[in-house]
This record gives C-alpha cells, structure tokens and sequence, in this order.
C-alpha cells in the first residue's frame, strides 16, 4: 500500500518489467534476443512453457513472446495457466502457423498482440517496449487488487456486513435500525474497519473495493 493509504502501490517499489522470449526454436530465440539486444534489452529464453511456468512466480512484471505451438504445452494453455497465477504478464504471441480463431481466442483472453511469422522486427521492437510499460501498469493494478483483498479478508463478519451497507450507500443510522444496535456501535465498527485495513478514510476504501472488485 502507497504511503497516502491509498493502496496504490509506493512506483519506487515495482520492480523492472522482464522480458521473455518463449520458443522451442533455439535459431528463433537467438534471433529475437540479438534483436531485442540492440534497444538495450536483455531477455530471459525458454525453450519450453513448462520450464517458464515453473520458472516465474509473478513477483515482477513480465513481457512474453510466446511461440502459439510447442512440444508437452503449447502457448495458448500457458496463457490460460498465467492468466489464473500471474493474470499481470503481458504476451505477445507469435506463430508460424495461425489463424483469425487462434488470434481471436487469444486477444479475448488478454493477448497484448498476435503477431504472425515472419514478422517485421521493428513491429515486434514496438509491441514489446509497448508491452514493457503495459505489464507495469498490470502489475501495479493486480497488487494493488491482492491488497485490498487481503485488507477486505482481515474483517470480522460483523464488520464485512456493515462495509457492505456502507458500499450500498446506508448512512449509520439506518445501518444501526436494519442490524439492530446503536448508532454509537456503528460508528464503532466503522472506525476499526478504518483501522485494520489501514484506509484513509471509509469512502477511500469503499472507492478501492469498488475499483478492484473486491469481495466484501
């Protein structure tokens, strides 16, 4: 959580974002690292899916190039396998052997780019520096989402029923009539809501759960 207890994450804390390249071509990824070497990037390769998933614990940002087609898992199921551990990594796929079904399926499920073989490099040069600053911006609103949940799951159940009558728009008084105790012990309950999630202020937090979607 930021310092102004916005549970926006403190930038300086975010790490870089990596870049990987995710082919079982060993000519392809030597290629696309010389030239992702010439803009200054130096990225980490993986011959297989497996070996990246077990690999990348989604404690940074992460840019894939993600070959479609590959030996024991293809590109497409790691997508689905890091869109539930790591929903954050940004992916540009590409693929020798696509079609508008396969490039659909993967935009609709996050796909920065479908980039067909061969490709122009500077296209890819722009989709990953494009992919750099998207995979940041990712990371920081997943983080952010885990941490309101994590501040929302710190309640008690009392306290979760009257956040969610305040998210329903309920002023403490008829808070108070429809649960069946005092105004006093509302206000109470509001005020060690505020404290354990560590929030600014009520509304503050009641913008964060809607923003993120937090279950209350």
């Amino acid at each position: 959580m930021s310092p102004d207890g916005s549970g926006d994450p403190d930038p300086d804390d975010v790490p870089d974002t990596v870049v990987y390249v995710i082919d079982d071509d060993a000519a392809v990824c030597e290629s696309v690292s010389w030239l992702l070497g010439s803009i200054d990037i130096t990225p980490e390769v993986h011959h297989r899916a497996d070996t990246f998933l077990e690999a990348y614990d989604g404690s940074h940002p992460a840019c894939l190039i993600l070959d479609m087609r590959m030996p024991r898992m293809s590109g497409a199921r790691l997508q689905t396998e890091l869109n539930e551990s790591a929903p954050h990594a940004a992916i540009i796929f590409v693929s020798a052997h696509g079609d508008i079904k396969m490039s659909v399926t993967a935009m609709q499920e996050g796909a920065l780019h479908f980039l067909e073989k061969p490709y122009e490099p500077q296209q890819l040069l722009d989709l990953v520096q494009e992919g750099i600053v998207v995979a940041r911006e990712q990371f920081v609103e997943h983080a952010t989402r885990l941490d309101v949940q994590r501040r929302i799951d710190s309640l008690t159940r009392r306290e979760k029923e009257i956040l969610q009558l305040v998210i329903e728009g309920l002023p403490s008084q008829n808070i108070a009539r429809q649960l069946g105790m005092s105004v006093k012990t509302v206000d109470v309950h509001r005020a060690r809501i505020k404290a354990k999630t560590g929030a600014d202020s009520i509304n503050t937090l009641v913008r964060d759960v809607l923003r993120y979607h937090a279950t209350v």
